[in-house]
């Protein structure tokens, strides 16, 4: 598993303006589906509740997106081997599509259930698909940046849609119309891009399971990055409040780490580029360890400087993704590389799942400063992993 690939495909032959070409085109694409993503959850939840709808079938519609990635990962390559990469991301794209035209004339939850976990299934490819293919066009003197540019973009899209839905709350209008319009935009860059899809198309070596026993670390970027943005979307304010602040000051610092997800990408991009991915990595690790400790040891007391370690610990925190991407596109190519590209949405979504309720188990256990302690726990495991494991790198 630790073998390297040689790079599969018509990407060997990109010249620098084919690079480029593919790669502003995938941050376009990526940009509108994920302002569209952003937003539509949300709405649904929005919805759903103003409709006296059970907070628990809520989140069951909610999971079910998550689910439908989380069982699809498995045959992504098989999916990509057998249409090509190109006509997989565009028909799965335009499954995704088809699922929430539907929504605008029904709002019976069953079929909303049905209709997010078919669109997460579709949504695998797609995602696995883009990052291999991000990592096919870098090269290793640009990788780090070129993923992290990727990563800063899919995080500020998903920023955006929540200020998307607001602009069209305040207009009185269903904010469905604009994020069907931004994934059809989405679709018609892919369909634009489908000639220079790398082939992607030779069988990965070993199974997909064995990928879980040969790189833990690599994975726990994966978790530590899931688990903690999700976690901190769901408590980061309520904390804020719980411990004392205003509700107005508690919700800036959920601003000002996602604020460090989307500026300090780039940073830790060109740090992955010149150090290699794995100091990088284990620092990411290190920084995700002392900003909860900080915190516990009594930081909330001093407002300018909890800012500031926020904004950092945002930046790091989804770095550990972006850099664990750099790490694996710079050992791996073709079929192995969407095989364990498809392993690390897996495990992302998967931390998405239950790093929300773990957060909430660990307040009602310790109280406010509980999430802290989840953090820091989540944090030191992946650190020490990343060190005893520096061959996977």
């Amino acid at each position: 598993m630790t073998k390297e690939y040689p790079a599969a495909g018509p990407a060997d032959g990109y010249d620098q303006g084919r690079r480029l070409q593919a790669l502003i085109g995938l941050y376009a694409a990526i940009f509108a589906f994920s302002i569209s993503f952003g937003g539509l959850v949300p709405w649904m939840a929005l919805d759903m509740e103003t409709r006296g709808i059970d907070a628990v079938m809520i989140g069951v519609v909610g999971a079910a997106h998550p689910l439908g990635v989380l069982l699809m990962s498995p045959f992504t390559q098989r999916i990509v081997r057998r249409f090509g990469s190109g006509n997989a991301m565009v028909w799965c794209t335009v499954i995704s599509l088809v699922t929430l035209v539907p929504m605008m004339f029904t709002d019976s939850v069953a079929i909303w259930l049905v209709l997010r976990f078919v669109s997460g299934l579709s949504g695998s490819v797609p995602w696995v698909v883009t990052e291999t293919w991000i990592n096919v066009a870098s090269t290793d003197r640009n990788r780090g940046r070129t993923v992290a540019l990727y990563a800063a973009i899919m995080a500020g899209g998903f920023a955006a849609g929540p200020l998307t839905l607001d602009y069209a709350l305040r207009l009185g209008t269903s904010p469905l119309p604009i994020f069907i319009a931004l994934q059809l935009l989405s679709l018609l860059i892919v369909i634009w891009l489908r000639r220079l899809a790398p082939a992607l198309s030779e069988h990965g070596q070993g199974g997909f399971g064995a990928i879980f026993v040969a790189l833990p670390a690599l994975l726990a970027g994966a978790f530590l990055s899931g688990a903690l943005d999700a976690t901190f979307f769901s408590f980061l304010h309520i904390w804020g409040q719980r411990i004392g602040f205003d509700e107005g000051f508690a919700l800036r610092l959920l601003s000002i780490f996602i604020a460090g997800n989307i500026l300090l990408q780039f940073p830790i991009g060109w740090l992955a580029d010149r150090w290699g991915p794995h100091p990088v990595l284990v620092g990411c690790g290190i920084a995700c360890v002392v900003a909860p400790a900080l915190i516990l040891l009594g930081l909330p007391a001093y407002p300018l400087p909890l800012v500031f370690v926020v904004f950092a610990w945002g930046g790091f925190v989804w770095g550990a993704y972006s850099v664990a991407l750099v790490a694996m596109g710079r050992r791996y190519a073709g079929g192995q590389l969407v095989m364990i590209n498809a392993a690390f949405v897996m495990v992302y979504t998967f931390a998405n799942v239950v790093g929300p309720p773990i957060g909430g188990a660990s307040i009602d256990i310790w109280g406010a400063n509980g999430v802290m302690v989840m953090a820091l726990v989540v944090a030191a495991a992946f650190t020490l992993l990343v060190m005893a494991r520096r061959r996977e790198f």
